[in-house]
This record gives C-alpha cells, sequence and structure tokens, in this order.
C-alpha cells in the first residue's frame, strides 16, 4: 500500500489569515485637517462675507497754525469679500451578498461593508486635500497633463488622484469637457517621460478624442469655471492686480490684494532667498502682524530635498579625527527638518511641485452650510439601487457629502515661493 502524502491531506489543513496588514493606500488629508479645526462660519445657499479696510483713509499734512488752512478729511474705503459653499461627496456602493457574506467572525475575517464605511470618510477628507492643492482659479482643476502614451497619462503630481474614480478632461478653465476618464491606478514614481516631472494615471478604457499635453484634469462634477469649486491654496495666494479675490476686483485696489511672493526661476530654494521671500511678507504688514505672525510652511517632497540637499552641502565639514572604527560615518538623518527658518513645516504628497505656501493658518477659516457627514432620508443612511425593469437590485449606496467653503482673511497675510527647482529624479 502507498504511503500517505501531502495532497491526501492537504483537505484537512487549515489555512492561515495574515490580520495586521499596512493599508498604503493614499489617504492623506494634514492640511485640510488642520484648516478645519479652524472656527467655522455657519453660512446659507447665499454668500459668506466679510469687511476689509483697502484705504486707510485719514488725511494727513503739515499745516499752518497761524491762519492757515486746515483742509478736509478723508475716510477708510471699506470692501466685501465673499464666497458661496460648493458641495461634495462620496458614495460607496455594495451588494447584498458581498455585506451578508461578511458580517459575522464566524463568516468574514473583517466585516466588509464596516472597511468600505472608514475608507469612505479618509477618502472624501483626500479629496478636500486635493482640491486645497488645485489651481490658482479654484475651478476644481487638479493638474494638466504633461504627456501622453497609449492609455497612460502623466502629471505633475499625480498623489492629487486615486484609483478608479471619475475626472473630467478640459482643453482649459472654463471651457467644455472632452469627456470623462475613469483612473485603472496610480503609478506616482512611473514616467510616461522620464525627463519630466511627476507621475503616471493609468487610465481604464479609451482616452477622450483630441485629448493633447496640456489639457487639465478636474475632479468629476465640477463645472472647470473660475471660482466654483473649493478656494485652493493657490486662489488665496496670489501675486497679481489683475482679475478678481472672492468678488473683489483687484485693479480696484491695486497692492491691497496681492499675496507677497518670490520666484525662483527653477533656481532651488536656500536659506538666503528663503529669508528673501521673508522680508517681502514683512514689508507689506504692520510690524506686529509681520514679525510675530504665525507660519506654516507647506511644501512637497520635492522642495524638502531641495532643502536637504542644501543642508548636506553646508555640513560636509567634518572633523574625521573624532571618528571611531572602521565603518564610514553616517552623515544623513532619517528625515529632513522638522522645521525652516523656526517656522514647522509640513511636508505634503499632495502639494504643488515647485511652490513652497507659507499660510498664516490662523488667518484661514471654514465656512460651512452642510456639515460633512451622511446622506439621510428619514433616518437612513442605504439607499435602494433599482435595476433597468424597475425592480429592486440586490445592491445598497451610502454617501457622505457636505457643503462647506475654505477662506482666507486677505491675501496679504501669507507668502509664496514658486518655480522653486526640483531635484533631479523627481
Amino acid at each position: 500500500m502507498a504511503q500517505g502524502n501531502n495532497a491526501q491531506a492537504v483537505a484537512s489543513q487549515l489555512e492561515t489569515y495574515v490580520r495586521k496588514i499596512t493599508d498604503a493606500l493614499q489617504r492623506d488629508s494634514m492640511l485640510f485637517d488642520k484648516i478645519e479645526k479652524r472656527p467655522t462660519e455657519v453660512m446659507s445657499s447665499r454668500v459668506l462675507w466679510w469687511t476689509l479696510d483697502l484705504v486707510p483713509g485719514t488725511l494727513t499734512r503739515q499745516v499752518d497754525p497761524d491762519g492757515g488752512p486746515a483742509g478736509r478729511g478723508a475716510a477708510i474705503v471699506q470692501a466685501r469679500a465673499q464666497v458661496q459653499a460648493a458641495f461634495f461627496l462620496a458614495c460607496t456602493e455594495m451588494t447584498d451578498l458581498a455585506m451578508s457574506a461578511t458580517d459575522s467572525p464566524k463568516k468574514a475575517v473583517g466585516d466588509y461593508k464596516k472597511r468600505n464605511l472608514e475608507k469612505q470618510i479618509s477618502q472624501f477628507r483626500n479629496l478636500c486635500e486635493s482640491l486645497l492643492n488645485s489651481d490658482s482659479n479654484a475651478a476644481g482643476i487638479l493638474d494638466s497633463i504633461v504627456a501622453i502614451s497609449g492609455t497612460q497619462i502623466q502629471v505633475n503630481n499625480p498623489n492629487k488622484f486615486q484609483a478608479q474614480k471619475v475626472y473630467q478632461v478640459l482643453p482649459g478653465v472654463g471651457q467644455p469637457s472632452r469627456g470623462p476618464i475613469q483612473t485603472l491606478n496610480v503609478d506616482v514614481n512611473g514616467k510616461v517621460t522620464s525627463t519630466l516631472v511627476g507621475g503616471t494615471l493609468y487610465i481604464s478604457g479609451a482616452i477622450p478624442a483630441g485629448t493633447i499635453v496640456g489639457d487639465v484634469l478636474a475632479i468629476d462634477g465640477s463645472p472647470g469655471i473660475v471660482n466654483s469649486s473649493l478656494g485652493s491654496l493657490q486662489s488665496n495666494h496670489f501675486d497679481s492686480n489683475n482679475g478678481a479675490w472672492n468678488n473683489l476686483a483687484r485693479p480696484t485696489f491695486p497692492g491691497q490684494l496681492k499675496t507677497p511672493h518670490l520666484a525662483l526661476n527653477n533656481f532651488a530654494i536656500t536659506p538666503s532667498s528663503f529669508d528673501l521671500g521673508l522680508v517681502y511678507l514683512r514689508r507689506v504688514l504692520p510690524d506686529e502682524e509681520g514679525e510675530q505672525m504665525e507660519l506654516l510652511a507647506h511644501m512637497g517632497y520635492d522642495q524638502q530635498q531641495s532643502l536637504s540637499n542644501y543642508a548636506y552641502l553646508a555640513g560636509n565639514n567634518f572633523d574625521w579625527t573624532n571618528a571611531k572604527g572602521d565603518r564610514n560615518v553616517d552623515m544623513m538623518k532619517k528625515q529632513g527638518a522638522a522645521t525652516v527658518a523656526g517656522y514647522d513645516k509640513l511636508v505634503s504628497k499632495l502639494a504643488t511641485p515647485g511652490r513652497i505656501d507659507m499660510l498664516a493658518i490662523k488667518k484661514w477659516f471654514r465656512g460651512e452650510l452642510q456639515p460633512t457627514g451622511p446622506l439621510t432620508r428619514n433616518g437612513q443612511t442605504e439607499f435602494q439601487t433599482y435595476g433597468d425593469d424597475g425592480g429592486l437590485d440586490f445592491s445598497v449606496i451610502n454617501y457622505i457629502w457636505g457643503g462647506f467653503q475654505i477662506c482666507l482673511e486677505q491675501p496679504k497675510l501669507g507668502l509664496y515661493y514658486d518655480g522653486c527647482g526640483i531635484a533631479a529624479g523627481l
């Protein structure tokens, strides 16, 4: 008789499930979390507005008190900044069998429904973080296309995108959509063209006809017109006397609705240039504001790397006579510096490459019409889906939604550097 082998015994063997696995999916929302903790103004479907003093008034002069005229006076010129809420949602849909088959420890190692609802919240917050790093038009434009190869699209910062989501391709802000794309997945470090900055979006299905390099990608549902979406760092930090900021025409108040700014023209950021930018900020603000303002340096890993490169060059004078043992000395630290010029640093993988924003975080606030939470109907948060025949489908949808706007008190209250050199390979 033949001996029993493993193939004959495998039917009775137990399988082992590894429970502790790191979740590596994109879910960052660090800046949005900080702004969300700031004071919130309740708003309606009409505008949220606030008053700015933009011309100081009060004429001053030298006079002759021995019978000379005192002259006439002047008064403060005020203007009204205003915003409206934009609405966003995240939805997840599951079949009845997927939920029923995983709703007990006796059936499954994890509750599929619970896991999806947890992810839904983090994905909503990640969307808001991406929009904070969107373009200067507050139009829901996340990025522009820098290269195309088949169904692969290279963008400047692929971390602003997520797999299996829909985006609109537009020739430009305010122009009709060429059509939607659905991402299959995102390769942050993969490049269609190796000489360009950014990473690759893999597209499921065909790319809309006519799509070319230079087209922009907007979040699904955004009309792609100015001020139609969430206010961004770039829409509030903008150095120009043209256009408008929160319904105020910049040419009407030249110099008063622009943000201090230093253009690096593709040169790497240095301590000297960083300090020069701070001088620009302090020159436009009262002393008690400029010198004492709490700032948060918001940047991507590209600028973190630039600052680290400078630190390596500046700190290469090492006294080898004090080195012990036969091994070389480790000249690196695990992480980059936590501050720059003494200001706290927030390094975000969603930040716009080549840009550093110095945020006066206590001057930002949020107007809220609809608090973020589940969409409900008569206490219900799950909604039945229906088939083409009008009958029920064996699936339900859950929605999280919110209506709000992100605001900065005044564009002067901040500073940004752009055109910063990007380290090779990024």
